[in-house]
């Protein structure tokens, strides 16, 4: 239960910090402005549904917030994910010498992108299910 309140407390933190970093910011609305903000808001999105059906739902069912398949489906998600970041985090190295970005942006896109793909990934497995093996 306590794992439930403290996702819903950083996601309420990292929520607090992009509204004050977008009060004090100038955005472009081109797409390489909105971008980057649109995708921040996807992974707090997350962070909300992951807090919210861990802490709320289960509790209304009287239901553990935290069972066997749910722990499955996060480690099969993060293992999934961690390797296709590999990939992505190549892919960075590689055109990080054809690009002008600085390596502060092309490390903020490397972790959103993870971070992205974990959320795709347990979806994936959340919306399909897991094979017995």
């Amino acid at each position: 239960m306590k794992k439930s309140y403290v996702i819903l407390i950083v996601t309420a933190l990292v929520l607090v910090t992009v509204i004050v970093l977008l009060a004090n910011s100038e955005v472009k609305f081109t797409f390489q402005g909105i971008a980057p903000w649109a995708i921040l808001l996807m992974v707090l999105a997350f962070g909300f549904y992951v807090g919210f059906v861990r802490l709320v739902r289960s509790k209304l069912r009287g239901e553990p917030p935290e069972d066997e398949l749910s722990r499955k489906t996060l480690q099969r998600a993060s293992s999934l994910s961690f390797y296709i970041s590999i990939y992505l985090w190549l892919a960075i190295m590689y055109f990080s010498d054809k690009s002008d970005l600085e390596t502060h942006a092309q490390v903020g896109m490397g972790i959103l992108g993870m971070a992205v793909i974990f959320a795709i990934c347990w979806l994936i497995y959340k919306l399909g299910g897991i094979r017995d093996a």
